[in-house]
Formats: C-alpha cells, sequence, structure tokens
C-alpha cells in the first residue's frame, strides 16, 4: 500500500518554504539595488567618456550645457528646427543610447514622464523627445565649472586641460527634476546641478544659495540627488566614477553661505 503525506507533513514542508522566501527575497532585492547601483557607475562614466571624446573633436572644449542662451522657453516654438540642444543630446554620436543618461534607481525615466515634464503633447517624437530625454538626463552637469553662463547668457564650454585638478573636479552627478516631499523624487532627472558655492566660477548667474535644509526641494543639494540614500556616483574630468558618500557634495563648502572654507576638499573647481 502507498503512503501519502499527512496534512501535518504537508504543512511543515509549506512551513519551511515560507521561512525560506522570507529569508531569500530581501536577499534578492538587496542583489536588484546592488546591481542597479553598479549599472548607475558604469552609465555616468560612459557618459563621462562621451564627453571627454567630444572634446577630443572640439578643439578640446568641454560641451555647452546646451546649444542657446539661458532657459528653455524657446523649446516652446513651434517649430521643431528651433530647438535648442542639450548636452545629453550632443553627447549622443559617442554613446548612441539615451538609456545611458538613466539612473536605474529612478522610477521617473519613463518617456511620458519625460515629455510632461516640459511640458510636450504625449507620444511626441522626433527632435522633440530626444530634447525631453536630454533635458531630464539623470547626469546633472557641473555648469558652474564646466560651462557657465557668459555675459550674453549663454552657455560656453571651457577647456577640457583648465582644470588644475581633473581627478578631483566634479563633471557629473546623479540629479531630480523636482520632489513631491522628503525621497520623493518626480519628474526623471535635470540636466544641471548647482555646485555649492561659485567661488572662481566665471558665471555670470546662479540660482542663488542650496536649499540645504528643505527635504521638499529638488535644490536641496543644488539639483544633485542621492538614489542610492546615502551615497552618489561622482564623474570627474579624468573620465572616472567612483561612489562617495553623500556629503562630498558640499565638502570643504557650506551650502548655506555659499562659500568655500577648505579648498582642497572642494569637488566641484576653481581650483587652477
Amino acid at each position: 500500500m502507498r503512503r501519502a503525506f499527512t496534512l501535518i507533513e504537508l504543512l511543515v514542508v509549506i512551513a519551511i518554504i515560507a521561512i525560506l522566501a522570507a529569508i531569500l527575497f530581501p536577499v534578492f532585492a538587496q542583489a536588484k539595488v546592488a546591481a542597479k547601483k553598479t549599472t548607475n557607475l558604469s552609465n555616468n562614466k560612459q557618459d563621462g567618456l562621451a564627453m571627454l571624446m567630444y572634446a577630443g573633436d572640439v578643439d578640446d572644449n568641454m560641451a555647452p550645457l546646451q546649444s542657446s542662451p539661458g532657459g528653455y522657453n524657446d523649446v516652446f516654438n513651434a517649430d521643431p528646427a528651433s530647438l535648442v540642444t542639450t548636452r545629453g543630446q550632443l553627447v549622443q554620436p559617442y554613446m548612441k543610447n539615451f538609456q545611458l543618461l538613466l539612473c536605474p534607481l529612478d522610477s521617473n525615466t519613463s518617456d511620458s514622464i519625460k515629455l510632461a515634464d516640459i511640458p510636450y503633447p504625449a507620444g511626441s517624437t522626433g527632435v522633440k523627445l530626444e530634447y525631453a530625454r536630454g533635458l531630464t538626463t539623470n547626469h546633472g552637469y557641473n555648469f558652474f565649472y564646466m560651462s557657465p553662463f557668459d555675459s550674453n547668457v549663454a552657455f560656453v564650454g571651457v577647456s577640457a586641460t583648465s582644470f588644475g585638478r581633473p581627478a578631483s573636479t566634479i563633471m557629473l552627478t546623479d540629479s531630480i527634476w523636482d520632489r513631491s516631499g522628503p525621497r520623493s523624487p518626480k519628474g526623471g532627472g535635470n540636466w544641471f546641478v548647482q555646485a555649492p558655492s561659485y567661488w572662481h566660477s566665471t558665471t555670470v548667474y546662479w540660482f542663488g544659495p542650496w536649499a540645504f535644509t528643505d527635504q521638499n526641494s529638488w535644490f536641496q543639494f543644488g539639483g544633485a540627488y542621492d538614489f542610492a540614500q546615502g551615497t552618489v556616483p561622482l564623474t570627474f574630468c579624468d573620465g572616472h566614477t567612483k561612489a562617495y558618500p553623500t556629503p562630498a557634495l558640499w565638502a570643504g563648502a557650506d551650502p548655506t553661505t555659499s562659500s568655500v572654507f577648505d579648498a582642497d576638499k572642494y569637488l566641484w573647481g576653481g581650483t587652477n
């Protein structure tokens, strides 16, 4: 006679499976987050290398933040040919993939969200979609030192060899478009970040001191954001990328007064 499992035995097996699942699911989740962090570092590095290749083809100048005067009101012009070109679009020939401009830890990276941010009609394609992707990149550009406003309120890329410490001068870091509350980014990324100080920058315009104590503001860290909750990827002007503790964003500076008190620790630029 064949012996079947008793109800107690089945319940024991189910209980063991439930316990194993409870143990393994958090591990799987942590592994998934770790993989996204690694991919994010890789994306930032690829963007930085694309920037250096761009500079090599354009008389050694860094890419401008965008191709027109400051602001983006002119993108509402009905003629797509008049749209400005963002930094993210300018470097596309060197990466050929807008996905590299995204942070895998950001849940707001769909094209529909990007189009709505500007705003453009849902389903827009072609130049308008490319512009939306370039404007809401998660890789915020250090425009104070890489591409400052000039006296004509236009962005001009500086010489790639003008940095005294290229291995410790930030080019790119993760960014957000807006927030709906603490730890609640929305709208995707932002094509620029503002340094905590304009120390030795030639920019003629800035947005004022960081909203350093306001956890509801996209500008708390000048537009930069730690999707990894405690670390940020920093891509430097020599092309290398590394995850740093979030306070590295304001090391050597006081974001509330926009002053620099330790030039050796300040990572944004201004040291020749």
